[in-house]
């Protein structure tokens, strides 16, 4: 008689995760498919497993084929994180292109929020996602010798509401708003018993659970 193959819990969240993500509405980074993919990528690269590569590339189809410019600027769920995102995989070579003609649209976007009239100073939903998107995208037009995105008045803007932001001087800023994955992940502590039961997302969900452990194990 066969034996039935068992799973270890890894193999089992990343399976409910493959199950359960394709029927995710929010495209966002912290909740949504955008940081499912994040994972996915990680992980496919990480197993060598192109399977979740594919999974990965997948979900960020979708993003595209629903993305709009109705969505907030918002990084947890909205334009500043998904295009953070978009930085990311091409600074961590996930994907290829351009990214100023990739986030052209995004970047004239963000531009309209007034920065020196936003007092929500928040990462999910005020100025300090803003930070980091345009630290992120300013190091990936370096990064592919573009011209930096974002007009002059928008950089006095920054300069004028944030110290670390210096156009003679971007370390400070950069170091401080990282493209780095790591300061978004999960705190969740989660079981065989309760996985099932989490969210799916970056922060306090499934996939951030997962990259967390992922890198940790690095």
């Amino acid at each position: 008689m066969e034996r039935m193959k068992t799973f270890s819990f890894e193999q089992k969240m990343v399976h409910h995760l493959i199950l359960k993500s394709p029927l995710i509405e929010d495209l966002g980074l912290f909740h949504g498919k955008m940081g499912i993919a994040l994972f996915f990528f990680e992980y496919g690269r990480s197993t060598g497993c192109d399977v979740y590569t594919d999974i990965a590339e997948e979900l960020l189809d979708d993003i595209w084929a629903l993305i709009h410019t109705e969505l907030s600027f918002r990084f947890d769920s909205g334009l500043s994180g998904i295009g953070w995102r978009i930085e990311y995989l091409l600074h961590n070579c996930f994907i290829s292109g351009d990214g100023n003609e990739v986030c052209e649209e995004m970047d004239r976007f963000i531009m309209k929020t007034d920065l020196c009239r936003l007092d929500d100073l928040r990462l999910d939903t005020g100025l300090e996602g803003i930070f980091y998107y345009v630290s992120a995208r300013m190091q990936g037009a370096a990064s592919q010798k573009n011209p930096l995105p974002f007009d002059r008045r928008y950089r006095e803007d920054l300069h004028h509401i944030n110290s670390f932001f210096d156009m003679d001087d971007l370390d400070a800023f950069y170091n401080r708003y990282p493209v780095s994955v790591s300061p978004f992940l999960s705190s969740a502590l989660l079981t065989e018993e309760t996985f099932v039961s989490a969210s799916l997302g970056l922060k306090d969900g499934l996939s951030g659970f997962l990259l967390k452990q992922q890198i940790q194990r690095l």
